[in-house]
């Protein structure tokens, strides 16, 4: 009988170290996420949470009809692309430069990753003064070069809010994305390159037929996981503008976020809950599109 206890035990033994863990992801995620999804299919508000009645799909309906709300599905797609893209553009460059081998170069890694663990908070409010239309020290270096007759108040413009919070979050997201893209061609085998040198490869050669191709992998998942936080990013867009002017920046988070300050809770979970299955939808035909470059590469 004591053989089959302590087989039992084993077996058991797996189960019971990742249970805590297992529950603290129940506590943490599922549950909010389920309650969440209940919370959208109500008329639940801040000053009457406890007598929320069930309204099925009402709120979803209501979507349909909300034109903020489709406004802000393309507000987010817009959103994303310009920052991801122009982190990427500015990210690589730097990587590259990164991995070379020059005096001083582990003080430029540092200093590359100060502007990544300046509070997002922080960083908004920077630029906010910066850009400022009364006193902000772009404008006096613009008018001062001839560029600009006069102060421009850009946080007042659609198009140019747009612009100095795409600028601050670049300035503030691309230090992860070049020591990612640093760290991935780190893992590059030296020898592809001391091959390429000896069949006369230019540099321009290296970097397409050697270091873009190891990099893509790396690339690819950096853009889908850069795509779901920018989806859901709330900080730099509200502390910059709040959505403004009027709602030329309100993405589906701020919006949901808006909606929330309104005391709407069941309206505001249900644009979020939304926005989450069409990230879900989106990753998924992602990755399915990059499971079949893999097996076509294969």
């Amino acid at each position: 009988m004591v053989r089959p206890r302590r087989r039992r035990r084993g077996r058991l033994l797996p189960y019971a170290l990742i249970a805590p863990i297992a529950i603290l992801l129940l506590a943490i995620s599922v549950y909010p996420g389920l309650y969440a999804i209940w919370l959208a299919m109500t008329d639940a508000s801040l000053l009457r949470l406890a007598r929320a009645q069930f309204i099925g799909i009402g709120n979803f309906v209501r979507m349909a009809g909300d034109d903020i709300f489709l406004d802000s599905l393309w507000r987010t797609l817009r959103w994303d692309v310009a920052v991801v893209l122009s982190e990427l553009l500015i990210a690589l460059p730097i990587a590259l430069f990164l991995n070379l081998t020059f005096r001083g170069r582990g003080f430029a890694r540092v200093a590359m990753m100060i502007p990544y663990i300046t509070p997002p908070a922080v960083v908004g409010l920077l630029f906010a003064y910066m850009f400022d239309g009364n006193f902000g020290v772009v404008n006096d270096i613009l008018v001062k070069a001839g560029i600009l007759d006069r102060y421009v108040s850009f946080l007042s413009d659609p198009t140019g809010s747009f612009a100095v919070t795409v600028a601050a979050m670049v300035w503030y997201g691309t230090p992860l994305m070049a020591l990612i893209l640093l760290a991935a061609l780190q893992t590059i085998p030296q020898p592809l390159y001391d091959a390429a040198n000896v069949d006369g490869a230019s540099a321009w050669q290296r970097f397409r037929y050697i270091t873009l191709p190891h990099l893509m992998p790396s690339i690819l998942f950096l853009m889908l996981l850069r795509l779901i936080w920018m989806s859901n990013h709330i900080d730099m867009i509200f502390v910059l503008t709040q959505g403004g002017p009027g709602f030329a920046n309100y993405t589906a988070a701020v919006y949901s976020f808006k909606l929330t300050n309104q005391f709407e809770i069941g309206y505001a979970s249900a644009v979020a809950v939304v926005l989450t299955i069409l990230l879900v939808a989106a990753s998924a035909m992602y990755v399915r599109h990059l499971a079949r470059k893999v097996l076509v590469a294969a």
